[in-house]
């Protein structure tokens, strides 16, 4: 029970922004897809670390921005890409892992 009050009680600060954002890297893009194209020799490993930091720093730099609550910036970039992406099928909500 103390591991749920502590996750609700989590402060963005530099130690659990780095550890989230390599956990939601590895949830979200590495055991996915990716893995697979990885293990057929569709990327190299050089590929995979380039793009496991590229991933990481991403998340790092959101968390980054909603620790401070920079509200308007994460709405300006987030409506950016939004548009890029809306041509993309409907979000379908995966939570198959949290049930385990």
């Amino acid at each position: 029970m103390d591991k749920i009050k502590d996750f609700q009680e989590l402060t963005l600060d530099e130690k659990s922004i780095d550890l989230l954002s390599k956990a939601l890297t590895e949830y979200a893009f590495r055991s996915g897809p990716i893995e697979d194209m990885h293990a057929n020799n569709q990327l190299s490993q050089d590929d995979m670390m380039q793009l496991n930091k590229y991933m990481v720093n991403k998340m790092a730099g959101l968390l980054s921005m909603i620790a401070q609550k920079e509200w308007l910036k994460i709405d300006k970039v987030m409506g950016f890409y939004a548009r890029l992406a809306s041509e993309w099928d409907t979000a379908e909500p995966d939570t198959k892992d949290f049930y385990i």
